[in-house]
This record gives C-alpha cells, sequence and structure tokens, in this order.
C-alpha cells in the first residue's frame, strides 16, 4: 500500500511486490492466511491486483504476463467459475501470441499447450461443443507436435547433474517457470487422452458420429496402453505395509476407471447411431471391469453403466432385463447417497416404469398359436375362402374364382386333390414376400386378412 501510494498503482515496483506477496501466499498460505479467509481467495485477489502494472511495464503480449493470465485461470477454475477461467487462459493465449502458425516444437511455449488443453476441458463443461471442437483439434495438434521434445526435455531435465549435459536447453528446462498446469512427461498421455475424450464428447454432442467414433477409438486404445503399463508397475498388496502399495495400487484403479469411461463413451455413440450390438460390446465390458474390484462396483460409474445397460435393453425390446438393469442403477444412487429428484434418478425411474409397462404389456398378449388361421381348398371350380372375404392391404375387396396358377400353388401343398383342408402355420405378409406367388395380388381371391399383435398381416 506504501508503494501504491507513492509511486502509483501500475508502477513496476508495485506489480513486483504484489507477484512476490503472492507467491508467499502460493507456498505458506495456510499458515499466513488470516481465519475465515481462503488462501486462494488471497492469492487470486493479489494477482489479479498485479496484471495492471505487469501489462504497463511489458505489454499485453509478453510471456510473464501469459503466464500471470495462467495462474489466474487456474484459480478460477479450482472456484469452479468455469466462465472467469475460460476468460483468463484465452487472454493468457494471446498473450502468448496464440494463435501462432509456427511448425518447430521448440518454437511452441510449454504452457501454451497445457492451456489449450484446460480451455477444451472446459468448453465441454459448460456445453460450448462448436467451440470445445476447435480448441480441441489445436489441442491435439500442438501435443503430437510437442511430444517428442517434450519427453526428451524431461531426459535432458533428470541428467542436468551431468557435466557433460551443459546445454543451454538443459538450463531453460531447469530454470523456466511453471504453472501447476503445466504437461510434463507424467501427465502428458493423460492430458491426450482427456482432449480425445472431449473431443469425442463435443462431435457426439453435435451429431457428428464419425468423428466421435473416431477420438473415442483413440481415447480407448490409449486408455488399455495407460492400464496396461500401470499394472505392470503395480505393487502386491503388503499386509505388513498396507500404505506403501496403496497409491501404486489407486494409480491402477485410476486407469481402470479411464477405461470404463473410455468404453461407455464408445458405446453412446453406437447406441446413439442404433448399433445396439455394438453398443453392448462396449457396455457388459464396462460392468465386468466394474464388478472386478470391490472398490468400484458399488460407485456411481457402476450406477451410470448400470443406466446405460437398462436404456439399451429398452431399446433392444428385452424389457425384463432392462428392468432388472435399472432398479440395480436405482440401488446404487440411494446407496451413494444421490438425490430422488435428481434428473438423472428421474431419468432412469421413467426407463424403469416404461419396461415394466411394456413388460406387463407382453405378459398379457394371447400365445401367437391361438392365432393360427386355417386355410381351405374346395376342388377345382370351388374359390379359396378364409372367414368373411376381408380386404387385402391394398385396399381392394377380393372375391370370385382363384386363379389356375394359384390353385396348383396350392394343390402342390396338399398331398391329394379334391377336397382338401390344408392347414397352415403362419403366413406373413411383409411388402412382395416369396411365400406369397407373384399374381397374388393380381387376381380375385375372396380371402381374410387379420393383423396380429406385432402389427403383421396374417392370411
Amino acid at each position: 500500500q506504501i508503494l501504491r501510494n507513492a509511486l502509483g498503482g501500475n508502477h513496476p515496483q508495485v506489480g513486483r511486490a504484489l507477484l512476490l506477496l503472492a507467491s508467499v501466499y502460493e507456498r505458506q498460505g495456510p499458515k499466513i492466511t488470516p481465519h475465515g479467509t481462503s488462501k486462494d481467495d488471497v492469492e487470486l485477489e493479489l494477482y489479479v491486483d498485479a496484471l495492471e502494472p505487469l501489462k504497463a511495464t511489458l505489454g499485453n503480449v509478453h510471456d510473464d504476463v501469459g503466464f500471470l493470465y495462467v495462474k489466474i485461470g487456474y484459480l478460477y477454475g479450482k472456484k469452479d467459475d468455469r466462465n472467469m477461467a475460460l476468460l483468463a487462459y484465452k487472454a493468457a493465449l494471446k498473450a502468448y501470441g496464440e494463435p501462432s502458425f509456427c511448425l518447430s516444437p521448440e518454437d511452441v511455449h510449454p504452457e501454451v499447450v497445457s492451456v489449450w488443453v484446460r480451455v477444451t476441458e472446459h468448453l465441454v463443461e459448460i456445453k460450448s461443443m462448436s467451440e470445445a471442437v476447435v480448441a480441441g483439434q489445436r489441442a491435439l495438434y500442438l501435443l503430437r507436435l510437442t511430444k517428442d521434445s517434450l519427453f526428451r526435455g524431461a531426459k535432458l531435465n533428470n541428467h542436468s547433474g551431468d557435466a557433460s549435459v551443459g546445454s543451454a536447453s538443459t538450463t531453460a528446462v531447469r530454470t523456466s517457470k511453471k504453472s501447476p498446469i503445466q504437461i510434463n512427461s507424467t501427465t502428458y498421455y493423460p492430458s491426450l487422452f482427456t482432449t480425445l475424450q472431449c473431443l469425442g464428447q463435443a462431435h457426439t454432442a453435435l451429431v457428428q458420429y464419425p468423428l466421435a467414433k473416431e477420438a473415442c477409438l483413440e481415447s480407448l486404445q490409449m486408455a488399455w496402453e495407460i492400464a496396461l503399463a500401470t499394472q505392470d508397475t503395480a505393487l502386491p498388496y503388503n499386509p505388513l505395509s498396507p500404505s506403501a502399495t496403496k497409491p501404486k495400487n489407486q494409480a491402477v484403479i485410476d486407469s481402470i476407471l479411464q477405461v470404463i469411461r473410455a468404453l461407455k463413451r464408445l458405446g453412446k455413440v453406437h447406441l446413439l447411431e442404433t448399433h445396439y450390438n455394438d453398443a453392448l460390446q462396449c457396455f457388459l465390458p464396462c460392468l465386468q471391469l466394474l464388478r472386478s474390484s470391490k472398490d468400484m462396483e458399488c460407485t456411481l460409474d457402476a450406477a451410470s453403466v448400470l443406466g446405460s445397460l437398462g436404456f439399451l435393453h429398452l431399446k433392444m425390446q428385452r424389457f425384463m432385463e432392462a428392468s432388472n438393469f435399472l432398479k440395480e442403477c436405482l440401488r446404487l444412487y440411494r446407496r451413494n447417497g444421490v438425490n430422488q429428484n435428481d434428473r438423472e434418478t428421474r431419468k432412469v425411474q421413467a426407463w424403469l416404469h416404461m419396461a415394466e409397462a411394456k413388460e406387463a404389456e407382453s405378459d398379457s398378449a394371447p400365445p401367437p398359436f391361438l392365432e393360427i388361421p386355417t386355410i381351405i381348398f374346395h376342388g377345382e371350380n370351388d374359390g379359396l375362402m378364409v372367414g368373411n372375404g376381408h380386404s387385402f392391404p391394398d385396399g381392394r375387396n377380393h372375391g370370385g374364382d382363384i386363379h389356375e396358377s394359384d390353385k396348383k400353388f396350392y394343390k402342390n401343398m396338399s398331398k391329394n386333390d379334391g377336397n382338401v383342408d390344408i392347414e397352415f402355420g403362419k403366413l406373413n405378409i411383409r411388402g412382395n414376400d416369396e411365400i406369397v406367388p407373384e399374381n397374388y395380388y393380381k387376381d380375385d381371391v375372396s380371402a381374410d386378412v387379420v393383423s396380429n399383435e406385432s402389427g403383421q398381416y396374417e392370411l
């Protein structure tokens, strides 16, 4: 405050003092923050106050200004204020000179890649899907462009103590500022997975199913690779020291959850495309993976997969299976404390009521064998009569003698000539079905056409 009064609010010295104080709160916040005040709120206020002095000194386009905006965006993200976080991240990209058209990975600032990934996540969270596709494609491009240089930099950093490695790039890696969101060799693949998942979700919402499937399939393959690599490094459970194995085993669980979420998102795309069998091949492995662990079998992830399976079986008209899956989904919702008036709960309840109604309706329908008609042929010169001579589906009322070719058709189906009663099973008329003679509708025939429960016509 003394510096502000003496030098003015936009003086560089004021900006440096504010940044220094913010860094103190960043490291020692819980110890020095006044009671009842959030450390993040104090830190955020100091960074925002430092913006104008810094921009007045360095200009709007400068790496230090971009870095400050990144920190502000990160803190707004922690407060779940997605819109303010997006404003800060977009300002950071402008300060870093984005969008740029550089073709060299070395020309891309490490923070820029991380910011594009966060922007993609936040845009999906606020349902701005068209913008999310643009941001996700940019993030994906930069992630792939900078992969080799990122891992090469991590390798140099690990050997920075070696006298033989003294290049300028090593110094840059060691001394460069790093925000909490900056992607490194450890977080690279999870960031790539998240970006692909966001792209899949955005394309699905925009009804761009081929692009959604492409992103979902790539994220699923990556999830499997991460899970297998994590499984190889997991430690066996040690009853004498359970806390030592907990972090490793938690990493395994997290990697399996990534596989489950990738499978579920791909299954949703298949479901929306009405490719029900493909969707089933995604949802059932999800359920098997969840039920393979006691830590996951009763989670909200399991409830979500059960709800998807219930809806899928409802669409496939397997009402009993749909009811069972949906009841189990609601049971897990209750177990996890989900409110009964929650939108997802009410949606699953509506599906359950529909499945139970359809199941009761199918149970009350008469058995199909009670509807089998009898067709009677009465000799050479008589017509074919079934019932009272109702009209065919083309609207014409048929009557009179049967055509000669039709008499041969029915005679060939009997073992005797003359007066023969021929009992058929169902003859379903579906368009130009091969079981109906080619000229059947063209000639006058007296017959009764009955519609059964499934809406098909029977002769």
